[in-house]
């Protein structure tokens, strides 16, 4: 779709991205992150269909947009040049994503690292070189063992089939699905297939990854992947297997499938010795695929590794760090009184913005009534004070991942508004000492 488009982020409570609610001149839709985990697609596909309903019910795209944006969770409706550049966003890769690989895969001590060393140290000359069965059968023994193998692969496949097919295929270009059909098919030996049990042991295949639909990671010079990339090769081999008879054998004549294992046994070397396991650096935006350090992540007691503590983005803007405030206004008018509350989490510059904004509201318009005098609005205006304390003692904020942030502008004390109760007061005063000049 080319020309300009609207959007909206959503994101899930921890803080992850779902994904983006689009919108054009005529139509709404839905992108999902290319890296979510399979929470936030399952997330994402519950937000497609109340897109889509909303849609339907008669509001224009620009009404979904708004109306959705102010719920929890979703960032403000936002310019995109094209769908082109909301696809790239899309594809964006976090350290979390990577974080969240690695933690599929079992503790240092377990044995599956044991059963993958010693089948791949067994591998000789000869299991490289794969056999095909030509008229795409197998021997009894054979067959018994694929058997087993692709109902490993399918049930690791499930994850990968929801981003993007159903769980017996895998889709083609106009949108059907191709299921896996009758033909020669490759003869791995015994440690091949030991290897590949051991992958999937170890927690290297994963449905965290949605392997359908991304290219196999590429191996670098060096001849080593991030464990991340490990666990996203490892997964795309065993269970593309099943639709690309020979992803395997290919792997084994590339070196895709060493470099898998060595970078897998390198990972595990260094959490064994330190005790941590070295999560990587997710990609930068630019797709230059470069790594940043690894950042550790503690194990606890018994080698287990500790989930990962996302950390807290503004609810407004995405960036980080943020804290968990809220702010109030308060309007009274004699008898009627009226309240408004926006909760964070908050960054920085949000948080100055939304106190500015709401503090000047309330003492423009919370001394109107008697309640109002002498309870709300000072209550509105230490709670405030309180609230904003808090944010300022916040780092300057990251780059937001939800759109623009609210702009601070001028403070309270600045601003002509806040200034607007003292006429009356002023009155009142200068009527009072008339008043008791008169009767002297």
């Amino acid at each position: 779709m080319s020309g300009p488009l609207r959007y909206i982020t959503v994101t899930a409570p921890d803080g992850e991205i779902i994904g983006y609610a689009w919108g054009s001149a005529d139509d709404t839709g839905w992108i999902h992150r290319a890296a979510s985990s399979t929470d936030a697609f399952r997330a994402g596909i519950d937000w497609f269909g109340r897109i889509r309903d909303a849609h339907r019910r008669g509001l224009t795209p620009a009404g979904v947009l708004e109306l959705f944006s102010h719920e929890p969770g979703v960032g403000p409706v936002t310019e995109a040049p094209d769908m082109a550049a909301l696809e790239e966003l899309a594809r964006i890769v976090t350290p979390a994503d990577d974080r969240r690989l690695v933690d599929q895969l079992v503790p240092a001590g377990h044995p599956a690292w044991t059963w993958l060393a010693e089948a791949y140290d067994a591998l000789t000359d000869a299991d490289r070189e794969v056999a095909w069965d030509g008229d795409g059968t197998l021997d009894d023994g054979d067959r018994a063992d694929r058997t087993d193998r692709e109902a490993a692969h399918r049930a690791a496949a499930d994850g990968g089939a929801a981003g993007g097919g159903a769980a017996g295929g895998e889709p083609s270009g106009d949108g059907t699905v191709r299921t896996p059909v009758p033909g020669p098919a490759p003869v791995y030996s015994e440690q091949v297939q030991r290897v590949l049990r051991a992958l999937q042991d170890l927690g290297a295949v994963t449905e965290e990854y949605r392997w359908m639909g991304h290219p196999l990671p590429e191996v670098p010079s060096s001849g080593r992947l991030s464990p991340a990339d490990a666990v996203r090769a490892a997964t795309a081999l065993v269970c593309g297997e099943r639709f690309h008879p020979g992803l395997v054998g290919d792997a084994l004549h590339s070196g895709l499938l060493d470099a898998v294992v060595l970078s897998l046994r390198a990972w595990h070397a260094e959490s064994a010795a330190d005790g941590v396991s070295s999560a990587p650096c997710g990609r930068a935006e630019d797709g230059s695929g470069r790594q940043a350090p690894a950042v550790p992540v503690p194990r606890a007691a018994g080698g287990a590794p500790r989930p990962p503590q996302a950390p807290v983005r503004c609810r407004y803007c995405g960036g980080s760090p943020a804290v968990d405030v809220s702010f109030r206004a308060h309007r009274g008018l004699l008898v009627l009184l009226g309240f408004r509350r926006m909760d964070g989490p908050m960054c920085r510059m949000c948080g100055l913005g939304v106190h500015r904004a709401l503090t000047t509201h309330t003492l423009c318009w919370g001394w109107w009534s008697p309640l109002s005098l002498v309870l709300f609005g000072p209550l509105t205006l230490v709670r405030n004070l309180l609230a904003v304390r808090r944010v300022a003692r916040l780092a300057e904020p990251g780059p937001g991942l939800l759109g623009r942030r609210f702009d601070p502008g001028l403070p309270v004390h600045r601003r002509p508004r806040a200034y607007v109760a003292l006429i009356p007061l002023v009155w009142v005063v200068g009527l009072i000492v008339v008043a008791v000049c008169a009767g002297g």
